[in-house]
Order: structure tokens, then C-alpha cells, then sequence
């Protein structure tokens, strides 16, 4: 198929990596910037290059990537459905969740497929992790809790859109690494988070920039940064399990660590993203069995799994019921956790009710 790619970041050229690799053609790039758009577009071998969106809807493309920061999503989605065009969207499809909403009912209602890329599903062990769950033998779920720990944004650090609310939107660790984990929750395990108790922390709100560089001291030029660094949340989910969850995008030494360990009656079962080639089962009284997928897909595979199934659906034209890729009403869903979570933490962490949100 022929797709149109906007934004040409890191994300970009695994996006690119992945469809060149099943055989799609990227016919067009949009970027901000047209010197950096056409450097991408001579990298990656695609014919056309612009720094106008509505390039990306031509009558040749039939679905648009959207690469670009999260506050520019809606906009760009909404016009490429209005256009007749599939979307597969970055993570969060959107920072408001009532926007998402109206992008669900859209793309329904002109039969057309949305995706966001939650490419964590994909890895092999995440597949067998689901089906384990699913088992009668795991017993009714009661507890759920992990983490995502990243260093990234430990000081010093770039100054990028990550930092500007214009672009990011309110929040950074949250829907940046937050999102990937309530996503995986969701798809592991079928439950609904019913509300949300949250607290955020930005530990250095004012840093100095310097040669693009943010520091907590020195000279250069005062910044003030809002968005979190770290963010706890307490979760109540449909079944009456409770859990919670720490994020944090300043712990050294942590490269990109996401863990998840579920409680069941019968069982327990844990897996994290550093070691994705082992999942854990324990039992009382047995300890815990490693299971070992030593051929499982790696970061990147995760992707050209994630686009094989979205596009086996673009191709056959309607939604399949059981598709293991984030949906549009997935990615409202977990808009409407971290929205709900934004105001518990504004409120000193006061439990904030979902249901409403996700009729």
C-alpha cells in the first residue's frame, strides 16, 4: 500500500524500517523543516517530500503515519479521515480524551481503520503473557502493580518539544512511557481502570538552558518546566482488583525498563521489557518457572508486527474482532486515564472516577 509519513524523528525511521520491510511504499514525507524532510526522504528512498500536510493526503496515499508530538495529533488525524485515508497514529492518539472520542466515531463512521502504535503488545513473550492470563488455571486476577523507569530525562538533558506544553501537551512521563504500560494492562488482561489516585512531581521546575543543554544551576537562561518527571498512580479496576504503578523518566541506569507483574488466585505472573525474551509464572508452594522465547522479536520487530496486523485489517477492509494492535477506541481509553490522572494529581491526589469517560 502507499503511505505518507509526517514527522521525521527517531520513531520515523523505525516506522519507514518496518513498512519497506512488508512491502509498502512510502510515497511521501512531511516535515517542519524541508532541508531535514528531504535528508530523511534521500535516506529512506521515498520520491516526495513537503513541508504541507495536505501533501500527505494526495489521491495516491491510501494511509498516513503521524510521527509528529501528541498536540499536533488531532488536527492532522482528523483531517486525513475527513480525506478518506487510513491512520496509524504515534502514542497518546490524542491529550484530550473527548477529542479521541470524536476521532473514534469518525473513523467508524467513514469505515476506516485507526491505529496507535502501542508496539509493546507485539513482543513474543507480551502474546504468551495474554493467553496465560486467559487461562482458567491463573484464576481470578486481584492485583496488578510495575513500573516504567527511563533515564532520559535525567539532568542534564536536551531541551526538545517533550519540555513545551504546546507541543508535548500538560503531561511528559505519563503519556510519553505511562501510556505504553496502561495500554499493556489493558490488552494483558481485558480489564477497565474504573479511577485513578495520581501524584506527579517535576523535581527541578526551574533549570538553566545552555548550548541546548537544561542543568539545575549556573549561568544560562531560566526555564521553567511543569510537566512531571515522575508520576505514581493508585488504580481500582472493573473487576474489583487494585494496583498501581511508578514512572519515572529520570532513574539512572535505567535504559527503558518496563515491568508488569499481574496476581492472580491461582498464580502470579511477571515480565519486563530489558529481559522481553522471559516471562515468569509462579505458584504458591512451586516458586516460579521461567518461560524462554529465545526467537522472539526484538524493539524493532515489534513494529513490523504491530504494522502487519494493522495492515492485514487496512486490506481487508473492516476491523477484525480479535486484533492485537491499539484501535483508536483503545487509544481513548487510555486518553481518558491520563486525563483523569492529571486532575487527581492537581488535586493532591484525589480519586478521580472514569466511568463517565469511557462509556
Amino acid at each position: 500500500m502507499k503511505v505518507a509519513l509526517v514527522g521525521t524523528g527517531l520513531i520515523a525511521h523505525t516506522h519507514v524500517q518496518a513498512l519497506q520491510s512488508l512491502g509498502h511504499q512510502v510515497v511521501a514525507v512531511v516535515n517542519r523543516s524541508q532541508e531535514g524532510g528531504e535528508a530523511f526522504a534521500r535516506q529512506w528512498n521515498i520520491p516526495s517530500c513537503s513541508t504541507s500536510f495536505a501533501d500527505a493526503l494526495s489521491d495516491e496515499v491510501e494511509v498516513v503515519h503521524i510521527c509528529t508530538p501528541p498536540a499536533l495529533h488531532y488536527d492532522m488525524i482528523k483531517s486525513s479521515l475527513l480525506a478518506g485515508k487510513h491512520v496509524v497514529c504515534e502514542k497518546p492518539m490524542c491529550i484530550e480524551p473527548e477529542r479521541a472520542k470524536e476521532l473514534t466515531g469518525l473513523a467508524q463512521e467513514k469505515g476506516l481503520i485507526g491505529a496507535v502504535v502501542f508496539n509493546v503488545r507485539f513482543h513474543e513473550a507480551s502474546q504468551h503473557a495474554k493467553g496465560k492470563l486467559a487461562d482458567p488455571a491463573f484464576g481470578r486476577i486481584r492485583l496488578i502493580h510495575g513500573s516504567y523507569l527511563q533515564e532520559f530525562h535525567a539532568l542534564p538533558d536536551y531541551y526538545s518539544w517533550r519540555y513545551q506544553p504546546e507541543l508535548a501537551g500538560p503531561m511528559r512521563a505519563l503519556t510519553e512511557i505511562g501510556s505504553h504500560w496502561l495500554d499493556l494492562v489493558r490488552y494483558w488482561t481485558g480489564l477497565e481502570i474504573e479511577s485513578v489516585s495520581a501524584q506527579f512531581a517535576a523535581f527541578d521546575s526551574e533549570r538553566k538552558l545552555r548550548e541546548g543543554m537544561m542543568h539545575r544551576g549556573g549561568e544560562g537562561e531560566l526555564l521553567k518546566v511543569a510537566s512531571e518527571d515522575v508520576a505514581m498512580l493508585s488504580l481500582r479496576f472493573s473487576n474489583g482488583a487494585i494496583g498501581n504503578v511508578v514512572l519515572s523518566e529520570v532513574s539512572h541506569g535505567r535504559s527503558n525498563r518496563l515491568q508488569l507483574e499481574i496476581t492472580g488466585t491461582q498464580q502470579s505472573l511477571w515480565w519486563n521489557n530489558e529481559e522481553p525474551y522471559q516471562l515468569q509464572l509462579g505458584e504458591k508452594f512451586q516458586g516460579y518457572q521461567t518461560l524462554t522465547f529465545p526467537f522472539g522479536d526484538g524493539f524493532g520487530q515489534t513494529f513490523k508486527a504491530c504494522f502487519a496486523a494493522i495492515y492485514a485489517d487496512i486490506e481487508k477492509g473492516e476491523t477484525s474482532l480479535d486484533h492485537p494492535y491499539a484501535s483508536f477506541e483503545d487509544g481513548y481509553r487510555n486518553a481518558a486515564v491520563c486525563m483523569a490522572a492529571y486532575r487527581s494529581a492537581a488535586e493532591d491526589g484525589k480519586w478521580m472516577i472514569l466511568m463517565d469517560d469511557v462509556d
